[in-house]
This record gives C-alpha cells, sequence and structure tokens, in this order.
C-alpha cells in the first residue's frame, strides 16, 4: 500500500522494490512540497544557537515570547496564537475541540482531516471542492468545516470573498471554518486580518514548509481568545521543543526570503506548466509549489508512477484523495535543474506512449 503521505522516501522506496523497480538510491523527490531553495541560513543559525543556549532548560509552556513574535508577524494580538508540534498536531487539537460533533470536509483534501476527526469521533460530512466555488449551501448540518487554502492537492486558491460569503453564512447559524493554511507563504493570501470580524474563523498554519525543515515540527493556529484559551488547556505540556521554538526568532529577518522565494516559484511554475502542456499534459491551476498532473490518456496512473520511479523519480500518488483516487499525480515545483531532469523523463514517457 502507498504511503500516506509524501516525503516518505524510504517507505516509497521499499515498496517499488517489492514491485520490482529500483530507481536507486539518490532519487529526486518530487512527493514532498518543500521550498526547494533550501532551509535559509538565518533559521540554521538560529537552530544552531538554541542547540547551544536552550536545550539544557524546559521552554516556556505558554510560549510567551514566541507568540509575541507571531503576534507582531501576522498582526495580531498574542491571545490569537496557540502552538503546536506540527500543522499535524494543530489539526487534531482543533478536532478535539469539537469532540463528538459534526464535521464537513471539502475534497479533495490533505487527509488528517478526516483521520482527526474520525479519531475523535466527529461525525464526517464529505463536499466537493468544486461544488464549494458555487455555493455556501453545503455547510448545513455541520458544527465545523475543513478546508485547505491554497488547496492540497490541488493548488488552487479560493478567493476572499469566498471565504467570506462562507463565513458569514457559518457565523450566522454558529458554525467554524477551519482553514489550513499551510502553504500560504507561497502564495502570500493570509486571511488573519479577518479575525477580528468573524469569531468563527480558526487558521492553521506551518513554518516547516517554507523554511524545509519538515523534521523541525512547528506549525500555529490562529483564532479568536476563546477558542485559543480551550486549545491551550487541551494541549500537551511542552509539546513544542526549543529548536523548533527558535525558528519563530528567526521569522522577521526572513522577509525579503519569503518575497524572493514567491518570485521564484512563479518563474520556476510558468517555465515548468508550459513545457507539460506542450507536452500534452493537464495541470491543475496551482498557486504553490505543488500540483495536479493528469496524463488524458489515463486513469489510474500507477504506471506512470511507476514508469518515473524507475526513472529515479519519486511523486506523490493521489490514491487517498476523495474524488481523485489515483486519477492523477501530485508533483513539487523543484529547482529548474531538477525540473529539467523531470521533463525529460515525461518526454521519454510521452514518446513511448505515441
Amino acid at each position: 500500500m502507498w504511503p500516506q503521505h509524501g516525503g516518505n522516501s524510504s517507505a516509497i522506496q521499499n515498496l517499488l522494490t517489492m514491485k520490482g523497480i529500483d530507481g536507486g538510491s539518490n532519487m529526486l523527490d518530487f512527493s514532498a512540497n518543500l521550498n526547494p531553495l533550501g532551509i535559509p541560513d538565518i533559521v540554521v543559525q538560529t537552530m544552531q544557537k538554541s542547540l547551544l543556549q536552550k536545550s539544557t532548560v524546559y521552554p516556556d509552556p505558554s510560549y510567551i515570547e514566541e507568540r509575541r513574535i507571531l503576534a507582531s508577524v501576522e498582526d495580531v494580538k498574542m491571545e490569537n496564537i496557540w502552538l503546536a508540534n506540527g500543522g499535524a498536531e494543530a489539526i487534531f487539537l482543533v478536532a478535539h475541540l469539537f469532540k463528538g460533533k459534526r464535521a464537513g470536509i471539502f475534497q479533495p483534501a490533505f487527509s488528517e482531516y478526516e483521520r482527526a476527526s474520525r479519531i475523535h469521533q466527529l461525525h464526517i460530512k464529505h463536499c466537493s471542492y468544486e461544488d464549494l466555488k458555487d455555493s455556501e449551501s453545503f455547510i448545513q448540518d455541520t458544527d465545523l468545516f475543513f478546508l485547505c487554502r491554497p488547496n492540497n492537492p490541488t493548488g488552487e486558491m479560493l478567493t476572499e470573498d469566498k471565504i467570506v460569503r462562507l463565513l458569514e453564512t457559518a457565523k450566522q447559524a454558529g458554525q467554524y471554518i477551519v482553514v489550513d493554511e499551510a502553504f500560504v507563504h507561497f502564495s502570500g493570501s493570509s486571511l488573519a486580518h479577518l479575525l477580528g470580524a468573524f469569531p468563527n474563523l480558526i487558521l492553521l498554519r506551518s513554518l516547516t514548509k517554507i523554511f524545509a525543515v519538515p523534521g523541525i515540527r512547528l506549525g500555529y493556529v490562529l483564532a479568536h481568545e476563546h477558542i485559543i484559551q480551550k486549545l491551550a488547556s487541551l494541549s500537551v505540556p511542552w509539546s513544542v521543543n526549543a529548536m523548533a521554538l527558535s525558528v519563530i526568532h528567526a521569522l522577521p529577518d526572513t522577509k525579503d526570503l519569503l518575497i524572493a522565494a514567491k518570485e521564484w516559484l512563479a518563474e520556476e511554475w510558468q517555465y515548468v506548466r508550459n513545457e507539460l502542456l506542450e507536452l500534452n499534459f493537464q495541470v491543475s491551476d496551482t498557486t504553490v509549489n505543488f500540483y495536479l498532473l493528469r496524463d488524458p490518456h489515463l486513469q489510474n496512473h500507477e504506471p506512470l508512477l511507476l514508469f518515473l520511479a524507475g526513472e529515479g523519480i519519486l511523486v506523490r500518488h493521489t490514491v487517498n484523495f476523495p474524488l481523485i483516487e489515483g486519477n492523477a499525480i501530485r508533483l513539487a515545483v523543484r529547482t529548474r535543474e531538477e525540473n529539467m531532469v523531470l521533463l525529460k523523463a515525461l518526454r521519454k514517457w510521452r514518446n513511448a506512449s505515441c
């Protein structure tokens, strides 16, 4: 069975070996949605300093200093922020908060929304992400809704006007909208400024995608004060360690780097997109550093996935994404050199299939 998430290269390689495919030990990993520009030097330096100076003492369990830094960056109050051990813990904390109630999930979406909801005994209602674009009626008979903006796995971005209409409808019915902004740094369009007007808005954030440090688990929640207080009461003490906290201290010094990453992505995606369309592949209308790719000649895309693995390229399957279920593959936007390797392999696939 394919692993649940991208970036699990060892599990993918083991599965490929079972299928008789040896892509080599230095496979290019297009399955994980990380910033290919790598870890900023300032982040590395701050983590090293923390390792030497902070590892021998317990962190502040309320994360006061780090929440103040984030409050300044996000232009919200410290009381509107709570830290978590990665975006995944933030998802599970919110699901715990609504334990036993009714959750809606706009699909296709990150699988952890459903997993967290099931673990915390929420009754789940699935709705189509495509249908959401045209109506707010899908939020009926729910207590909260999970949606991803930008969406994972498509990279598409719902407009802010659409989110506002959804929030207004939900507010009248006493419902909450949970918006996962794990990839918002690549698109630059956060909804944090809406928190004051909508106490029913809960935002989930991550710093590990943009800084390419998924092993340093760091996420946070932006929400009304009463939600933050409840999340704090449900949290495991010291779930965020000193090394992860240090990344927040580097954040104010990375503004130029974040701008550069967005500018790089816009240019690189235009290049990759044009090349893929020229090869008669279909791609999602992404705004971030990953995209869905479809070969119009395929339904099940496992043959393409296995072909690319044989060329030394790991990509993300879509078997566990509802409404896609293997009818595409997801790829990251990598460096120009790496993207050229991918495009060469896809030309080989296209030539062989013609």
